[in-house]
């Protein structure tokens, strides 16, 4: 493991020289990776000093490393500057984001990989907006008495970039690398708010006329998506073309028995799965999944529900299971039992809930493993398995407050909901 760690984190001393060069001198002395147990419930978490990793980054090729770019990255912004709040956490990720994808566009040597890695955290964007109420799409979101767990997402991540990403395409590249310089240096070793940074730009940037027609209100308080940037499609278009030539083949669009020619064996992680982001786009858009037939099609010729690296595994898992495919089942109990990494057991859990060959299933799984998440990643695996949610019902651990319109229907949720809640209670005190 020892080694398999070292070989996959390799490039870490350069993921720091990039982020020096952007921002300022590391300030912790030394840096190093601890690699947990798979239940780990998270990508990585920065801590001073050490971060911690989840081994569902040892792809083996060091493909999903980005993920240690994004935790070194926090040595700056989350370690060194810090939100001041819950309310301000899209300071520390969108940051943290913007960092990321400097540093591996560096380390890649492509500019266009800047842009190309932002599409996917852009489709990221959409599902959470989706996914979330209102009030927690909103950049500044409204907590008040919530668990900051039960707002987590991509919003202050990819919104909280996007924000960044539009302001430097303002002011330009050149002068937006100087800001983040002054940024990490006024408020190093202190924290920091919205309102701070407003104060910043406005300053920094006060001979910039555009600056000062910003729209920070509905940027930083209104709900739901931000206008759609125009990103550079460079790279992505051929993985977007394939993705289109198979949403032709399903929907009967070509002749019969014919399919996409592409060669995707020597493609890249990346490309990968922004082929598959772009699937998943698609049938969320037209709002049908793809047939049986496509997915058997696909899985013959590309074999992505054998692959050993969990980002392409896990979302063709997430397509099949939307498919209905009853042969993926095996996989996806099997990768959601053998790590607990939120990022995929959580939709995963959900998708096989919501469908009608695996809800069974999805509870069943869940409370014969239940232990062995972490108890953050069980709280929610266990909420999103709770269907009495909406603003008249109280969640998964407490009790209905409306009277409810099919009683036999709500009483056998309560009966479910009330199950997993009690497991979960015995598991706290073991």
């Amino acid at each position: 493991m020892v080694e398999a760690v070292a070989y996959e984190f390799s490039q870490v001393e350069d993921f720091l020289n990039a982020a020096e060069e952007l921002t300022m001198p590391y300030a912790w002395t030394r840096y190093d990776l601890l690699c947990l147990p798979p239940s780990f419930p998270y990508g990585g978490m920065e801590n001073p000093c050490l971060t911690f990793v989840t081994p569902t980054l040892l792809a083996g090729d060091k493909s999903l490393a980005d993920v240690v770019a994004h935790e070194a990255a926090h040595s700056w912004s989350g370690n060194l500057v810090t939100n001041e709040t819950w309310e301000h956490f899209w300071l520390n990720e969108g940051w943290t984001i913007f960092l990321q994808r400097k540093i591996m566009t560096r380390v890649h040597g492509d500019d266009n990989f800047f842009d190309f890695d932002a599409i996917g955290g852009w489709e990221d964007l959409k599902e959470s907006v989706g996914l979330m109420p209102d009030k927690y799409t909103k950049l500044i979101p409204e907590l008040g008495d919530d668990d900051p767990d039960d707002a987590f997402s991509s919003v202050p991540y990819e919104k909280g970039f996007n924000l960044l990403y539009a302001l430097e395409r303002i002011v330009g590249a050149d002068k937006f690398a100087g800001f983040m310089k002054a940024y990490f240096d006024k408020f190093k070793f202190s924290t920091v708010t919205s309102q701070k940074f407003v104060e910043l730009v406005e300053s920094y940037f006060e001979d910039v006329p555009a600056i000062k027609e910003f729209d920070w209100d509905t940027w930083l308080r209104k709900p739901g998506m931000p206008e759609t940037p125009t990103f550079d499609r460079t790279l992505s278009g051929e993985c977007e073309h394939l993705a289109n030539a198979w949403v032709s083949v399903d929907d009967g669009e070509t002749a019969k028995g014919v399919l996409p020619k592409h060669d995707i064996s020597g493609w890249s992680t990346g490309r990968k799965t922004c082929f598959l982001d772009s699937l998943i786009g698609t049938c969320t858009e037209r709002k049908r999944p793809l047939s049986l037939s496509t997915v058997a099609n696909m899985k013959e010729m590309y074999r992505m529900h054998e692959s050993q690296n969990s980002e392409v595994l896990f979302r063709f898992c997430m397509i099949a299971v939307e498919a209905g495919d009853e042969s993926i089942l095996p996989v996806v109990v099997k990768f959601i039992t053998s790590q607990g990494r939120m990022k995929f057991v959580r939709p995963l859990y959900r998708a096989l809930f919501h469908s009608e060959m695996g809800r069974d299933i999805a509870v069943s799984t869940f409370l014969e493993n239940k232990d062995f998440y972490h108890p953050i990643a069980a709280k929610m695996v266990a909420s999103d398995l709770d269907t009495t949610k909406s603003e008249e019902k109280r969640t998964l651990f407490g009790c209905l407050v409306s009277k409810p319109k099919e009683p036999f229907v709500i009483g056998g949720i309560v009966a479910l909901s009330a199950a997993i809640g009690i497991a979960l209670l015995r598991g706290k005190r073991h």
